[in-house]
């Protein structure tokens, strides 16, 4: 499953229908989908998220969770306790073995069962990712050091692939 799925859906309670919120971030932890926080509008909210167990159903419009009581509320200056070592899935910079950025993390594919990370689709470039697509990583070669996901090889490694084609490959049929 891919991990876009999840963002900026509606979070719904199943055993009172309540609105919640909407998912602006996943917080991964190890390549494992830790907590999904919730938006749930409003100038003194507080931080709320949940694990993805609590998942009962999603699509492109909503989520369901069993219960409001899985959700969890806290005071701001609390989150750095929960949300140490982890990150926020979309947009984090990734480098390779020397320090040298070649891209940022758009989407992931995710087991969606175990929510454990199997790989990451990277944005290298807007002209790149038109002409060749996001670049696919196993998420065994990176590591997260630093606030920054580090790619275990020299970024233009071979080994490093992309998907079929780009934007412009398969909407104009530019070769």
């Amino acid at each position: 499953m891919k991990a876009n799925i999840l963002l900026n859906v509606e979070v719904f309670s199943k055993k009172n229908g309540k609105r919640q919120g909407l998912v602006k971030s996943l917080v991964i932890v190890d390549h494992v989908i830790k907590y999904l926080v919730i938006n749930p509008g409003g100038l003194l909210a507080k931080a709320q998220f949940f694990e993805p167990k609590s998942i009962v159903d999603v699509d492109y419009k909503q989520l369901i969770i069993q219960d409001t009581r899985e959700i969890i509320i806290i005071k701001t200056k609390e989150v750095k306790k929960y949300l140490a070592e982890s990150f926020s899935l979309m947009d984090c910079p990734v480098v390779d073995m020397n320090g040298q950025s070649f891209g940022r993390i758009v989407n992931a594919t995710f087991d969606d069962k175990t929510f454990e990370i199997s790989e990451y689709e990277i944005s290298r470039s807007l002209f790149d990712d038109l002409d060749n697509g996001f670049a696919v990583i196993k998420a065994s070669e990176l590591v997260y050091k630093n606030q920054k996901l580090s790619y275990q090889k020299e970024m233009f490694d071979p080994d490093l692939q992309s998907q079929t084609a780009g934007i412009a490959k398969k909407l104009l049929g530019a070769k």
